[in-house]
């Protein structure tokens, strides 16, 4: 698919714009500076955040690391300015499979025998470019917001806490069995934009569910689909020019700062898992406002086995 022309309709365009905010916007660049946030210092004790140089990941980054305890490490392409001595950098690039495997050996190898409390997923892009396969043969719109995910938490569940917590920032909200494409999972005949936001926020649904039914012995880990809502950063820079109007125009009226989501986020986190969790459920969605979406599909235990099949057999042939 190809970038769109001038004779499409711009209200057609506007829309499409918007719609992308209320699912991507909290990819893009700003710079938070420190709150004055209080919240459970406990669950923050060691955290993770991969695409926490920018945007939401940064704002939780900074969140996250007024408790002085807190040893906060961003990773990402770029290092943010004026990070505070408690958030470490840490270069990854998260398309890459094999780029991937080699940061998490590496990553393991400083934790000295820690262990990490809280591991946030955030990585991701928003463009109007079709399908764009990296050498590895994964498109890096999905690379970013799907693979890169799960070979990170595969990578890493050996030194999680057994009662750590997981988040993949995307679209906990639009996910469902309407928007899945169980014939194509990677997209390799059907791509669209749209089909790749809304397949990959179906099937992080599927793998925080995954991960939560597979869990062994005193495990209990929580794993959670966040859906941040639209979050207003300077992703916009790279569309089209009449896009960007329409944008500036509305975006505030619709849009929250990334320091706001990551205050609800946080501030909610430990309430929705902890009722969640009495209910017998360590897998969430969680809405912009920090509580829980209801109501969400529950997939069968094929269906995840399934899509955990597919996804580790594409992940491992990057790897070869």
């Amino acid at each position: 698919m190809s970038a769109p022309s001038s004779d499409i309709p711009i209200n057609r365009l506007l829309s499409t714009a918007l719609k992308i905010i209320s699912i991507e916007l909290q990819f893009g660049h700003l710079s938070v500076p420190a709150p004055t946030l209080s919240y459970n210092d406990d669950m923050a004790l060691r955290t993770l955040i991969v695409g926490g140089t920018s945007g939401i990941g940064l704002a939780l980054a900074h969140h996250i690391a007024v408790a002085p305890e807190a040893i906060v490490t961003v990773c990402g392409r770029t290092k943010p300015a004026n990070l505070p001595s408690n958030i470490d950098f840490s270069p990854i690039e998260a398309t890459s499979m094999r780029g991937i495997k080699k940061w998490t050996d590496n990553f393991k190898g400083t934790l000295a025998g820690n262990r990490i409390n809280l591991l946030i997923l955030s990585q991701g892009t928003s463009n109007f470019t079709g399908r764009d396969e990296t050498n590895e043969g994964i498109d890096r719109k999905m690379a970013l917001h799907y693979y890169s995910r799960q070979l990170i938490v595969r990578e890493l569940t050996p030194v999680l806490k057994e009662d750590a917590k997981v988040l993949f920032i995307l679209n906990g909200k639009e996910g469902s069995p309407a928007h899945i494409n169980w014939n194509d999972l990677d997209l390799k005949t059907s791509y669209s934009m749209s089909t790749a936001a809304q397949q990959s926020a179906t099937m992080l649904d599927i793998m925080v569910q995954h991960y939560a039914a597979v869990q062994r012995g005193d495990e209990k880990r929580h794993y959670a689909h966040v859906y941040p809502g639209g979050v207003l950063t300077g992703l916009t820079r790279a569309w089209p020019w009449y896009m960007r109007a329409g944008v500036k125009v509305v975006g505030p009226l619709i849009a929250v700062k990334p320091e706001t989501c990551a205050q609800l986020l946080l501030e909610n986190l430990d309430k929705v898992t902890s009722a969640r969790e009495k209910d017998g459920y360590f897998w969430s969605n969680i809405n912009s406002d920090g509580s829980v979406i209801k109501d969400k599909t529950v997939w069968s235990k094929s269906q995840r086995e399934y899509l955990a099949e597919h996804t580790w057999r594409t992940i491992d042939s990057a790897l070869s």
